[in-house]
């Protein structure tokens, strides 16, 4: 079964590249305008826990398949997508991180899927949409990145530009695929089964005028959670190859309806403190509110950040089960949310590029510091501190167009008393990606 499942997906990406290229050899066809695109990852994992049982690895080669066409009549246009994961390696504990765990147990081997498949529309330079699977990326809903594929949703998006410099954007989606798993699936709560979440929707607007940003915008997971978060953003030019960035935000979350029971988000709050709280059964409540500063300063070769965080209420990240990657606060960590009940953060980053020594090599380190987290439910029951290092060094390698290497250390210890669901455990972090992208035309 395996064997056959390897050959499956290892064909996928073949196979469409024969049934999108073929054709146009063959005919002769003009290409321009038309993207098809090759992209390989391989990545390691290597974890080390606190917990000794939970120490794994865990390796894959993930393929895509990118083909778009280009809108024809300058109206319409279609764009799909093939992925492949296939496992390399794994040892110690089974569970999901770079391929998900099957019913019994054990990690899967492969998956292929078309992960991407929509119709794109567009009226003049004013107005567009998608319509089907697509990749996402908006302030709090994004398409992560960090695994060997990237996770993708199904539905519809538009966005309108009326004037210049504004962006009127939104989406609703009913469906959607993590970044381990092949399976298209609606959306639940950690606590609901597939589908309790009838849909997920986002609005908002960006603005743009000169050196200064402005972006809004709301999410609805619908019965479950809501939030809006503003940023807004000053780039002051201070001379030659210098410039620094003020960048201010105010994010909320809060709870939307009947979905949102003890044990919901069992990740990060602590409802099931309450007294009385019955698990999956009693109603819970949540008003999180963080605010931040940012200063990204940039001279010559070198870029020094600096932010500030606080938290009224603990601020859920995960906009339903599963969902990783749409934290959108500086201070926010790899590891960890860093964004508990009345958390204060404060990060410091410093990065160079190596161009006149070593083209294409590009480090930095930054560091996070969370102080004074209390458990949401009753501060009484729990406090922390947390603090999170990382050191990512990425190079592109002159040599070989398309090629890339990336190395990531992280490592993150917290301090905690009594029960703070939204703290981890210690975890020191070892990832690798090995990237190549060709594209054929």
């Amino acid at each position: 079964m395996c064997f056959h499942k390897n050959k499956i997906t290892l064909g996928l990406s073949a196979v469409l590249t024969a049934s999108l290229t073929l054709p146009l050899s063959a005919m002769a066809l003009d290409t321009t305008g038309h993207s098809l695109e090759l992209k390989a990852r391989g990545v390691h994992f290597d974890r080390d826990f606190e917990t000794d049982s939970n120490d794994r690895t865990q390796s894959a080669l993930g393929l895509q398949l990118n083909y778009e066409s280009p809108y024809f009549a300058d109206i319409v246009g279609v764009g799909v997508s093939g992925y492949s994961v296939n496992k390399l390696d794994n040892s110690g504990k089974n569970t999901s991180d770079v391929l998900s765990v099957d019913n019994n147990g054990e990690l899967h081997d492969s998956f292929g899927q078309i992960a991407q498949a929509f119709v794109k529309l567009k009226y003049q330079d004013l107005a567009s949409a998608k319509l089907g699977r697509q990749l996402h990326k908006t302030l709090l809903l994004s398409s992560s990145g960090s695994r060997a594929v990237p996770n993708t949703f199904s539905g519809a998006s538009f966005q309108l530009m009326p004037l210049k410099g504004l962006s009127v954007y939104g989406a609703r989606y009913d469906e959607w695929s993590s970044r381990s798993d092949s399976a298209f699936e609606a959306f639940k709560t950690d606590g609901s089964v597939d589908g309790a979440i009838d849909y997920l929707d986002t609005l908002g607007a960006s603005y743009v005028a000169g050196p200064f940003s402005l972006n809004l915008e709301h999410l609805r997971a619908r019965d479950f959670l809501k939030k809006t978060g503003l940023v807004a953003a000053y780039d002051f030019k201070l001379a030659e190859q210098s410039s620094l960035k003020l960048t201010a935000g105010l994010h909320t979350s809060s709870d939307d309806g009947k979905l949102f029971v003890t044990g919901a988000e069992s990740a990060e709050l602590d409802d099931e403190d309450l007294a009385g709280a019955i698990n999956g059964v009693s109603s819970s409540e949540n008003d999180g509110q963080g605010v931040y500063l940012a200063a990204n300063w940039k001279i010559g070769n070198v870029e020094l950040g600096a932010a500030a965080a606080k938290f009224d209420g603990a601020w859920i990240e995960d906009n339903f089960a599963g969902d990783h990657g749409s934290n959108p606060f500086p201070t926010g960590g790899v590891l960890a949310d860093f964004s508990n009940n009345d958390e204060k953060v404060w990060m410091l980053s410093a990065g160079y590029d190596w161009k006149d020594h070593v083209a294409g090599l590009k480090t930095l380190v930054s560091y996070k510091d969370g102080s004074d987290a209390r458990n949401s439910a009753n501060a009484a029951l729990g406090e922390a501190d947390e603090n999170e290092w990382a050191f990512d060094l990425t190079y592109q390698v002159a040599a070989i167009k398309g090629l890339a290497v990336r190395y990531t250390y992280l490592d993150y210890h917290s301090d905690k008393t009594g029960r703070l669901d939204g703290v981890k455990e210690d975890d020191t972090d070892h990832r690798f990606y090995v990237d190549y992208s060709y594209r054929f035309f």
